[in-house]
C-alpha cells in the first residue's frame, strides 16, 4: 500500500471494500430465494444503508425476515433455509423434505435458566453441552422422536429475534409425515400441548411455544404522540379509586397478552357503571314524569319508569346503555375525534369494518357526528367476543374471540382506543387527595 495514504484513506478503501462485499452478499442471497421461488427484496435504511428482506413461507402468508450485516448474510446462505417454513405465529419451522419440526420454548413462569435445565437434564456443568430430553414412540410403524434441546442454528438465523440467541431452548419433533402448513401445525400443537401439560402435572413447571409479535402492530407502525413539551412533575393533587386503579395497571402490564388488555381496561369502565348509569336513569324518570300525558294508572307508563330502571347487577340499564352512559360522561367529543385522527393509520382502521373482530364502523368522515355511541357500541361488541361463547350473549349469535388467535392480534388499536377511554373515565372519577 501507497506510504502517501494517510489513515482516512485507509479507512475509505475499507469502507468501500466492505460495501462491495455487502452488495455482493446482498445479490447471492437475493438470487438463492429467487431460485427457490421464495420472495426478496433491497430495502433501505432511513440513513440510505440498505438490507435484504425474505419472505419465508407461512402457509398462505410470508414471515419477513431481515438480514442487515455481512456476516448474518453468510450465515443463512451456508444453510438449507429455503426448504423451510415458518408454523403459524410460533417462532417455528417445518422441514417438509426432512420431515422435521422444530420450534423455541420458554417456561410461563419465568423460572431462571439455570433451574429450568436442572429441572429438565439434571446437573450441568458450564459451558457442557446440554444432552437433549428425548421421547420415543412408534406410530403405525413409523418412530417418531421428540427432543427437548438447544436450539439449532438454522432456526436462530431464521427467527432473527431475541428468542433466537445462545441459551434459547426448542422442541424438536423428528420422523412425522409431514408435507402441509396446517397439518405440520397441528402436529406441533398436538405433541407440544401434551407434552407441556404431562410437565405441568408432574413436576409443577410450565413451559409454553414462543409467538412471534412481530406482526401485532402494523409493519411499519409506531404510535405518534401529541406534540408538547414535557410537564414539571407536581406533588400529587388527585387520588383515584383503587380498584379500577390495580385493573389500569394489569392492562398496561399485560402485554402480549391482548384480550386480557382490553378486558382490563373495559373493566375499568365497568366500575363505574352504577354511578354513570344512576345519573342517565334519573334524567329518563325525570323526562318521563314531566311528561304532560303520564298517567299513574296507566300500566304502559309505569312500565316505561321500570324500563328506565331496569338493569343488570348494580347498575340502571342494560350494559350497553351503562357503557354509552359512562362513556359520555367521562369523554369529550372532540377530545375522542381528536384522539382517533390524530394517527393516519388508527383512523383508516376505525373508519372501516374489522374484519373478525366487528362489523361497526367509526363515522370519522362525518365532522358533525358525535362518535361517543359509535365507539361504545364497537366496544361493546369486541368484548362480548371475548366473554361470551358462541350463542350466548343476549345480543344474539357471538363468535368467540379466542387467546392467540390471529384475530386477537389484530387489537391493537382497540387496546389504544381502551386504554384512552379508561384515563378519561379514571380522570372524571379522581378526587382531591386525602392523606
Amino acid at each position: 500500500m501507497s506510504e502517501d495514504l494517510t489513515i482516512d484513506d485507509i479507512e475509505d478503501i475499507e469502507d468501500i471494500e466492505n460495501n462491495e462485499e455487502i452488495v455482493q452478499l446482498q445479490q447471492s442471497l437475493i438470487q438463492r430465494c429467487k431460485e427457490s421461488r421464495i420472495e426478496a427484496e433491497i430495502r433501505e435504511y432511513f440513513d440510505g444503508d440498505t438490507y435484504v428482506a425474505v419472505g419465508m413461507p407461512n402457509g398462505r402468508e410470508k414471515r419477513w425476515t431481515d438480514y442487515f450485516s455481512a456476516e448474518s448474510i453468510k450465515e443463512v446462505l451456508n444453510t438449507d433455509f429455503d426448504k423451510y417454513s415458518f408454523l403459524g405465529d410460533f417462532v417455528a419451522i417445518a422441514n417438509y423434505s426432512a420431515n422435521t419440526i422444530e420450534a423455541i420454548i420458554r417456561p410461563i413462569n419465568g423460572m431462571p435458566r439455570q433451574f429450568l435445565h436442572r429441572r429438565l437434564f439434571g446437573e450441568v456443568s458450564d459451558g457442557d453441552e446440554l444432552e437433549p430430553l428425548t421421547l420415543e414412540e412408534t406410530y403405525l410403524g413409523r418412530p417418531i422422536k421428540i427432543e427437548i434441546g438447544e436450539a439449532s442454528e438454522t432456526i436462530r438465523l431464521l427467527a432473527r429475534g431475541p428468542f433466537g440467541r445462545n441459551g434459547a431452548l426448542s422442541i424438536k419433533i423428528l420422523g412425522v409425515n409431514i408435507s402441509q402448513h396446517n397439518q405440520s401445525l397441528q402436529i406441533l400443537r398436538k405433541l407440544s400441548d401434551s407434552l407441556f401439560f404431562q410437565l405441568d402435572l408432574q413436576d409443577g413447571f410450565t413451559l409454553s411455544l414462543v409467538r412471534d409479535r412481530r406482526h401485532t402492530r402494523r409493519p411499519g407502525h409506531r404510535p405518534r404522540r401529541r406534540p408538547h413539551e414535557r410537564a414539571e412533575l407536581e406533588f400529587p393533587k388527585i387520588e383515584f379509586d383503587e380498584g379500577p386503579s390495580s385493573l389500569y395497571w394489569y392492562g398496561r402490564s399485560a402485554l402480549g397478552m391482548p384480550l386480557l388488555q382490553f378486558l382490563a381496561f373495559y373493566q375499568v369502565i365497568e366500575y363505574y357503571y352504577p354511578t354513570y348509569s344512576q345519573e342517565e336513569a334519573r334524567r329518563r324518570i325525570r323526562s318521563i314524569l314531566k311528561d304532560p300525558t303520564f298517567r299513574t294508572d296507566r300500566d304502559g307508563d309505569i312500565g316505561k319508569v321500570l324500563s328506565a330502571v331496569s338493569g343488570h347487577g348494580r347498575g340502571f340499564g342494560d350494559e350497553r346503555s351503562q357503557l354509552r352512559a359512562t362513556i359520555n360522561a367521562c369523554v369529550d367529543s372532540n377530545d375522542l375525534r381528536e384522539f382517533l385522527q390524530e394517527d393516519e393509520e388508527r383512523a383508516e382502521f376505525f373508519s372501516a369494518k374489522q374484519k373478525d373482530l366487528t362489523d361497526h364502523k367509526l363515522p370519522l368522515k362525518n365532522s358533525d357526528a358525535d362518535l361517543r355511541a359509535p365507539v361504545a357500541d364497537l366496544v361493546y361488541d369486541i368484548r362480548c367476543k371475548i366473554v361470551h361463547t358462541k350463542g350466548e350473549s343476549s345480543e344474539g349469535e357471538v363468535e368467540l374471540l379466542l387467546p392467540f388467535s390471529k384475530e386477537a392480534e389484530l387489537l391493537f388499536f382497540d387496546i389504544e382506543l381502551m386504554q384512552y377511554l379508561a384515563r378519561k373515565v379514571l380522570i372524571a372519577a379522581g378526587a382531591p387527595i386525602s392523606l
